[in-house]
């Protein structure tokens, strides 16, 4: 069956791109077109039966993609900010760290603290010190969860700059 879905689409794509339409929106157009023409059939009483399934199942459908989408937006995360030595990356002196401007995490060399966010994405805001305890550097950045229900940030890789401190849960 996915063979036959991969081949469809290899052959329709060419199309849709070169009329500047996505795979969503022609989904959305042949579920409008299928409806339309059910709609004008429906004095025959075949048609009308299809219509009354073609109308159930694409009730289903969305009730299904709306809990998805429920499912999606509402999902609980647990964020685990490490400040250990990972690799060339040295564990911070103190840093500080807030999730989407919740409570700030003090953190020493070598802690691990676990904080809860709701949603898809999050901000992380981190405020890393010196040893006399001035702000040396404010670091905030983006982070997309996605469906993974918790995942590690490793506070030296962040604050390294580069884009691959998202972890895998210590778990």
């Amino acid at each position: 069956m996915t063979e036959i879905l991969n081949e469809y689409a290899g052959l329709v794509m060419p199309y849709l791109e070169a009329w500047g339409i996505s795979l969503c929106q022609a989904g959305l157009i042949a579920l409008v077109v299928v409806w339309l023409l059910l709609y004008v059939l429906r004095g025959v009483s075949f048609f009308r039966f299809l219509m009354r399934w073609y109308q159930r199942l694409i009730v289903v459908c969305g009730l299904a993609a709306l809990g998805f989408w429920l499912f999606y937006i509402g999902r609980e995360h647990q964020i685990f900010l490490d400040n250990k030595a990972v690799n060339d990356y040295k564990p911070l002196e103190q840093v500080n760290v807030s999730i989407n401007g919740g409570e700030a995490a003090e953190l020493m060399p070598r802690d691990r603290d676990m904080r809860k966010t709701v949603g898809p994405e999050f901000e992380i805001k981190a405020e890393i010190f010196d040893d006399k305890g001035g702000i040396v550097n404010t670091i905030t950045r983006r982070v997309v969860v996605g469906c993974s229900k918790d995942i590690m940030i490793s506070l030296p890789i962040l604050a390294g700059g580069s884009e691959d401190f998202v972890m895998p849960s210590p778990r």
